[in-house]
């Protein structure tokens, strides 16, 4: 049964349910979760190519969740990546983007001032074709941020969620072609565990040029000051330890130093 249910992640060409991929391969909408779903995340966590090391711990990290969440929630990321879905999947971002879908008509995204959000089906039909004046292009880890940058038409604001998709990397990369060479990339996130490895992902996989804003020690230090702290699992401070942080290797030291991480929300 975990040979099938492998296969079958295997074979999946467009996104799906995970209810519904379990009802599929098993007639059981519910088995997958209950039975294999951390059994296949443990498979996936070793030979996937779309696996970014510690990535599970995106998925879990967070001093509210408690243990039976942390498990329930486990190997999310890495699921999605192969396009099994457990929460529906869409892509947001507000600035000068205009898109083709299919070979039909052109969308220009700029008139929508407060954001445009397309879902999978769209993605997967959808190139973007111009960036007509824009001068930087930002990640953004977390909604409350995303939601609060206002409206720019130099710039192009993406809400991150987390680990784009194969898909969403796809549509992105065509970004840096498309675009001035003038123009500044750069990721806004957690400073935590997650939002490094998350910054990391999209610098190796993306955006080569990409820089972090407001993740340096002094906004490290500005929000310690304003008691927005948050403690170290130990867990997590044993893995940030072996991690090479690349551009945030010194935000990675200034966390350890003092056993304590920000959350990107705590700096509205």
């Amino acid at each position: 049964m975990r040979f099938k249910c492998i296969n079958a992640i295997t074979r999946i060409k467009e996104p799906v349910w995970e209810r519904v991929f379990s009802a599929n391969v098993f007639k059981d909408s519910k088995k997958f979760e209950k039975c294999y779903r951390q059994k296949m995340v443990s498979i996936l966590t070793k030979y996937s190519p779309y696996y970014e090391k510690d990535m599970e711990d995106y998925d879990t990290e967070g001093e509210e969740d408690d243990a039976k969440e942390d498990k329930k929630k486990s190997g999310l990321e890495i699921l999605k990546m192969h396009g099994i879905m457990s929460y529906a999947q869409t892509m947001e971002w507000k600035g000068p983007l205009s898109y083709r879908i299919d070979d039909t008509c052109v969308i220009d995204t700029s008139k929508q001032i407060y954001g445009t959000i397309i879902n999978t089906q769209t993605l997967e039909h959808a190139s973007p074709v111009s960036l007509a004046g824009c001068k930087k292009i930002m990640t953004i880890e977390n909604k409350a941020n995303y939601e609060s940058m206002q409206y720019d038409e130099n710039t192009l604001y993406i809400f991150c969620h987390g680990y784009f998709t194969p898909k969403e990397v796809y549509f992105l990369k065509k970004l840096s072609l498309i675009v001035s060479k003038e123009c500044e990339f750069l990721h806004w996130g957690d400073m935590d565990f997650g939002g490094i490895s998350i910054f990391l992902f999209i610098k190796d996989r993306i955006f080569e040029k990409l820089m972090p804003y407001r993740m340096g020690v002094a906004d490290f230090e500005e929000a310690l000051k304003k008691d927005a702290g948050i403690p170290l699992k130990t867990s997590t401070r044993e893995k940030l330890q072996k991690k090479d942080a690349g551009l945030l290797t010194e935000l990675k030291e200034a966390i350890l130093e003092s056993d304590k991480t920000i959350e990107q929300e705590r700096l509205l």
